[in-house]
């Protein structure tokens, strides 16, 4: 009896050897290997092309680009194209990809697969998906693989509904089993580095060890979440400690091959910098230049010119520098819009020129020489292939294409017949156990990584963290978890919360209960009950300030690294003023112009554009300087546009207004909010509307209503208070770049006070029910803060750019 071993690529030599070993009769393969198998039986002959599917996918839209309704407004966009790679295959593998997508979209996406499929048939190639739908057909028709008798998944993640399909088929007559490792008394450490360079360092230390100890190499793993971040520290770090490891395939763009054409595209593009020359004549790297070291050093010493005339005026008079600049002209002569074959003549052309022993000779380097003929050979595979393709394409859609192609065409390292270190990616783990598991680089963010959602499904490519830790701890007898304690460029991490706390675990690398508050925060909660109580006694003992609770509102874990942690961010030393002191200088300017014209006649435009204009100056002498021409022209532009409105009838009563006690009940006791309202201007009736003047931008509308932005929320319900004879008919941004005022305002005094009508201006129910939903936020708030929740939760990625602890919650900005 025969057993069929199924299992992941990455451990198809692992599971011979081991079956080997034992004796066992079984076969290994893999889902592909099966599925060729099957084909080979059955006398099918095929076909496959990956850089042939990438064309496919681009042609179809090509053909289809004038029709396309819902999907044209991003037809055009590459990232378009490389949504509909997953999406087709999705498709082919029996996939339901329309939960979330439009009828119209349905009907235009099966419009372009249809064509993509018949683009496949005219080149004779056969997808991968369609690869396993024609083995289903012969397995349907008659019995294949005679000799097996048990079929085995072994750690195969979950299978799409046409590989299941196969498989179920297959199994029709066997005995049809389903394994995953299973180690019950794994041993788990967790050891913390000071930065990735340590963090590998340590790891191939303790590998080093393992071998001298006699550890097999194939019982030896090392996974990451990130490999290919990685991947420059781990060859440099393994080769001096001489550490046997199998290097994962490569992507035709990575090699010095791909990077030099694709630079010379760019650079042509965007004008010629400076870098794209020390890039393309970096000695290893860029063109396969020999020039001198005085003529590197000429370009070091160069100006920040552009352009490919300027650089032959500069550098033209050394020999070097003036072959170099005169391949560069003539390589980039001919970018023009044509038919992409053109482009595929233009690429052979190149390819002449770069021959891989121009690089380094066979005889000198016999390995490099070998990676780059790989190199030049795929890209030939690109040359002819696209020589085929006859629709017109501008050079920024070339460059698009060309990078697809670069990253669909692999290139496997070298083979030896040693055994080697095994290294993966964390997703791969799960169907082989080793003696020694390595896995570092286990930080938030990376450990599980955040993905954005396809555009079109709306669907993320996740793995949940739970999963993954799982194939972790089920991968090997001894697990060795690591992270850094900052990243290469030294911004500070944090561990990632499915790190283990059980007993059995290093103490010292995990956090003390020492009743002190950390950075790590786990999933956002603060579950120490001593540090609890003491943050609900300062919070309801000392109040808040609206700009705290603005803070909290924008994201909890930014307030919670300033409030609680009481961190101080580091201040750049500059001579240049920063945008807060500029802010500054223009509120005191605009106080102490209104200090003058709170009664009595307004002055004259001309006038008051010149007392702007000499307060502006003098805020600024104060600091030894004197304000640009823009921001004097913007302050007497805008104050203009302030005499204008005062003078429909609201006027400046109170400047830089205080307040305090404004009381937000919880169920632990009132907690006093206090802040300062920058301006409120009232009429002769008693009514009266807030400003809080804005340098930058506003938040939005949306924002504000819904309570995300709590600062005019608070205004308003201060107002009450500071005003409680008064008419409350608004509050707004005032923004001094552009002049507008975004905020709430009452509708029976929208044109009074120049407001133009939206979803903003609110009738007298909907003015006083936005007034208590805004009494509703700000206790929600509150209460949460009371309750120790500061989660990770920016309102907006423009929150993240402008944080000053991005550093340490390791967020991306604009994830």
């Amino acid at each position: 009896m025969t057993c069929l071993y199924i299992v992941p690529s990455y451990y198809v030599r692992n599971f011979r050897r081991s079956l080997s070993q034992e004796g066992v009769p079984a076969q290994v393969t893999t889902i592909p290997g099966l599925v060729a198998q099957i084909l080979k039986e059955g006398l099918v002959s095929y076909k496959e092309d990956e850089i042939q599917e990438e064309l496919a996918i681009w042609q179809s839209v090509e053909r289809h680009a004038t029709v396309l309704n819902f999907f044209g407004p991003i037809a055009h966009y590459p990232g378009f194209k490389q949504e509909l790679k997953w999406l087709f295959r999705q498709l082919d593998l029996g996939e339901d990809i329309f939960g979330q997508m439009p009828q119209e979209g349905q009907i235009e996406l099966f419009l372009l697969h249809a064509s993509y499929q018949d683009v496949l048939n005219d080149k004779g190639v056969l997808s991968a998906a369609g690869q396993i739908r024609r083995s289903l057909q012969l397995v349907k028709e008659t019995r294949v693989l005679p000799e097996i008798r048990t079929i085995r998944l072994q750690g195969l993640a979950e299978l799409s509904p046409l590989e299941q399909e196969l498989i179920d088929h297959l199994a029709k007559g066997r005995v049809l089993e389903t394994s995953w490792p299973d180690v019950p008394a794994s041993s788990i450490e967790v050891r913390k580095a000071t930065d990735p360079v340590d963090e590998v360092e340590m790891i191939g230390q303790a590998l080093r060890m393992d071998i001298e100890a006699g550890v097999p190499l194939d019982k030896l793993g090392v996974a990451f979440p990130s490999l290919g971040q990685y991947l420059p520290i781990v060859i440099s770090v393994f080769a001096k400690l001489k550490i046997p490891w199998r290097a994962p395939e490569v992507s035709l763009r990575n090699t010095p091959l791909g990077k030099t054409l694709l630079t010379t595209l760019l650079a042509e593009l965007q004008g010629w910098h400076k870098h794209h020359l020390e890039l393309l004549t970096a000695p290893g790297w860029g063109f396969p230049y020999g020039l001198t070291a005085e003529e590197h050093r000429s370009l070091r010493l160069a100006p920040p010119l552009k352009g490919l005339p300027a650089w032959r005026n500069y550098l033209g008079s050394q020999s070097g520098w003036n072959e170099v600049l005169g391949i560069l002209t003539e390589a980039t002569s001919e970018l023009v819009s044509r038919p992409l074959a053109a482009y595929g003549l233009w690429l052979e052309q190149m390819l002449d020129e770069l021959q891989p022993e121009r690089w380094v000779m066979p005889q000198d380097n016999l390995e490099n020489w070998a990676e780059l003929v790989k190199a030049w050979d795929g890209m030939q595979t690109i040359a002819r292939s696209i020589r085929d393709c006859h629709w017109t394409i501008s050079p920024e859609q070339f460059i698009w294409l060309f990078e697809s192609l670069l990253d669909s065409y692999k290139i496997q390292g070298r083979r030896v017949f040693a055994e080697q270190v095994q290294m993966m990616s964390i997703e791969q783990l799960g169907a082989y156990t080793y003696d020694h598991l390595y896995v570092g680089g286990l930080v938030e963010g990376q450990f599980p990584q955040r993905k954005s959602a396809h555009w079109l499904t709306k669907s993320r490519p996740n793995l949940a963290a739970s999963q993954l830790y799982e194939r972790l701890t089920h991968g090997a007898k001894n697990l060795h978890l690591f992270y850094p304690e900052v990243d290469r460029e030294g911004k500070l991490n944090l561990p990632a919360t499915i790190l283990p706390s059980e007993k059995g675990v290093s103490p010292v690398l995990l956090p003390e209960a020492d009743h002190q508050p950390s950075l790590f925060l786990g999933r956002g909660f603060l579950k120490d009950d001593q540090l609890l109580k003491q943050l609900q006694e300062r919070v309801l003992h000392e109040g808040l300030t609206v700009s705290q609770l603005n803070s909290y509102a924008n994201c909890p874990y930014q307030f919670f690294c300033s409030y609680v942690l009481k961190l101080t961010p580091d201040e750049e030393a500059s001579l240049e003023l920063d945008a807060r002191e500029h802010g500054n200088f223009i509120h005191h300017a605009l106080q102490a112009f209104w200090e003058e014209y709170l009664e009595g006649p307004l002055p004259l435009v001309d006038d008051a554009q010149g007392k702007i204009e000499g307060l502006l100056r003098s805020e600024y002498a104060k600091e030894g300087v004197s304000p640009s021409s823009t921001r004097i022209r913007t302050m007497r532009n805008f104050i203009r546009h302030d005499l204008s409105l005062v003078q429909r009838g609201f006027r400046p009563h109170y400047l830089e207004r205080r307040f305090q006690g404004l009381a937000i009940d919880t169920p632990k006791g009132p907690v006093a909010l206090r802040g300062r309202i920058d301006r409120i201007d009232g009429n002769a009736d008693g009514a009266y509307v807030l400003y809080d003047y804005k340098t930058g931008s506003a938040p939005q509308i949306n924002s504000m209503m819904e309570g995300k932005d709590v600062q005019i929320a608070a205004y308003l319900l201060a107002a009450r208070d500071i005003l409680p004879g008064g008419l409350n008919v608004g509050a707004a941004y005032y923004v001094i770049g552009d002049r507008s005022r975004k905020g709430i305002f009452h509708a029976d005094y929208a044109k009074t006070l120049d407001v133009t009508r939206g979803k903003n201006v609110l009738d007298e129910e909907s003015f006083q029910d936005q007034n208590e939903k805004f009494a509703e936020v700000l206790q929600r708030h509150i209460w949460r803060i009371l309750q120790g929740e500061f989660p990770i939760e920016p309102v907006s990625p423009r929150i993240c750019s402008f944080c000053a602890f991005q550093g340490i919650c390791r967020k991306e900005v604009g994830s």
